[in-house]
């Protein structure tokens, strides 16, 4: 078992024992039965499989006046009936986090630990022999000080350490330095300028980078919204290649009742290694996309590597009365410093939801995805779609049924290899047990 699981564990137990004395803690029991007539997604000798999961998920959260803590994992395992895949047992994490105050309202020291699932390839289906895990461990100090009733500054420093469970992919270690200042120009506008260094301090052999960025922005609250803006310039030093320069982009916009509907749009370009990935990757791009938005797993790093990333993702949403619907669009592009691995995926999502009667309600989901591997002649373009057709029973506040249809497949015109179609139906139940 992996040390930093080992102390998620211990402090998990540690947490709940103290439940009593203030602590938060929710947890969510559920299980999931599902055929699917081919779960290895092939192109032919397609195979049929059951499936069953258990799975256990976990939150908690505590603040005093020292010390504010919260973290959640999600611990699932899952059985394969005709042995197409071994058995599966998983822990993944969310952001958690544990901050103590070493002197009040000034100097804290922040530790952090996310577990997050990863592909061995990439460009291949999303199975279970093709996913690896990705530790990430931050902890550090920050100093903050208030300079005047609009402004402050804060500045930390991070020990960061990233394992991956695949031996052939980058582990490394490196350190952070930050500085940010912050000015509240009213009651609806702030302004932000800061800035970072990160290094390597022991990668691949000689792959050992060192990153600086600057960045300026700005939150707006509006009317039934917000508006925020961020954007800064990246400089990412090599020992054995050239120097890489890119721009950072964070642009957020949402706003409720826009011609009676919820608009969300988000923009993201940022540049990064591949050893440890984006923090988005991490964090789940928060803007209520989920799903809807084209964030998928991401490759392991065998080869470390730059990585220039733009993501730009739209939805609508509506009700009426008990009827529901949404409309995603999303874009993303992938460059890559060394490897040809440049890529474009776009696409778009429609989700109608109705509520039948107060306990049950029933869904359709269409999704579209169009891939472009461009630098890969192998693989070429890709179309995929999925089709689902879900249903749910809320049996009491605290147990819900459901069970969903569903249909997805891949098409390829230049590799037939690669192409697929899966049929699958799955039952389950979500407990609340505390």
């Amino acid at each position: 078992m992996n040390k930093y699981i080992k102390l998620l564990v211990v402090s998990s137990f540690i947490l709940v024992s103290y439940a009593a004395s203030g602590f938060e803690l929710s947890a969510n029991l559920y299980s999931d039965v599902s055929y699917h007539s081919n779960v290895a997604l092939q192109s032919d000798s397609a195979e049929e499989d059951v499936s069953q999961t258990f799975g256990l998920l976990v939150q908690l959260e505590e603040n005093r006046k020292r010390f504010n803590a919260d973290a959640s994992f999600n611990l699932t395992e899952e059985h394969y009936y005709n042995d197409t895949f071994a058995n599966q047992t998983s822990l993944t994490t969310g952001f958690g986090v544990f901050n103590f105050d070493i002197i009040e309202n000034f100097l804290n020291w922040r530790t952090s630990y996310t577990r997050t699932q990863v592909l061995q390839n990439a460009f291949d289906a999303d199975t279970p022999d093709n996913r690896e895990d990705r530790d990430i461990l931050r902890s550090g100090p920050s100093i903050s000080y208030r300079l005047s009733r609009e402004s402050s500054v804060s500045l930390s420093a991070n020990y960061t350490n990233v394992e991956n469970s695949d031996i052939q992919a980058s582990d490394t270690e490196r350190v952070n330095g930050a500085i940010n200042y912050n000015y509240l120009l009213n009651s609806t506008t702030s302004f932000s300028l800061s800035s970072q260094y990160d290094e390597m301090i022991d990668g691949e052999g000689a792959d050992e980078l060192k990153s600086t960025d600057v960045s300026i922005g700005f939150v707006r609250q509006i009317s039934h919204g917000e508006l925020s803006f961020n954007f800064g310039r990246t400089l990412t030093r090599s020992d054995i290649s050239d120097d890489v320069e890119g721009d950072f982009y964070d642009l957020s916009f949402s706003r409720r009742e826009i011609l009676f509907h919820d608009v969300v749009i988000q923009y993201r370009q940022d540049l990064t290694d591949t050893s440890i990935g984006f923090e988005s990757d991490e964090e789940g791009f928060e803007t209520g996309l989920g799903a809807e938005s084209n964030e998928q797993f991401v490759g392991v790093a065998t080869t470390l590597d730059i990585l220039n990333r733009k993501r730009l993702n739209l939805r609508l949403s509506r009700g009426i009365n008990t009827f529901q619907y949404t409309f995603s669009g999303f874009w993303g592009d992938d460059d890559f410093r060394i490897q040809s691995q440049d890529s474009h995926t776009s696409g778009f999502g429609l989700s109608l939801n109705q509520n039948l009667t107060h306990d049950i309600t029933a869904g359709l989901t269409y999704r579209f995805t169009f891939d472009d591997f461009f630098e890969q002649s192998e693989i070429g373009k890709e179309k995929r779609a999925i089709y689902r057709f879900d249903l749910s029973y809320r049996f009491s506040p605290d147990l819900v049924v459901k069970g969903d249809v569903g249909f997805n497949s891949r098409e390829n015109s230049q590799n037939k290899i690669r192409e697929y179609e899966d049929f699958g139906v799955n039952l389950g139940f979500d407990w609340t047990i505390y």
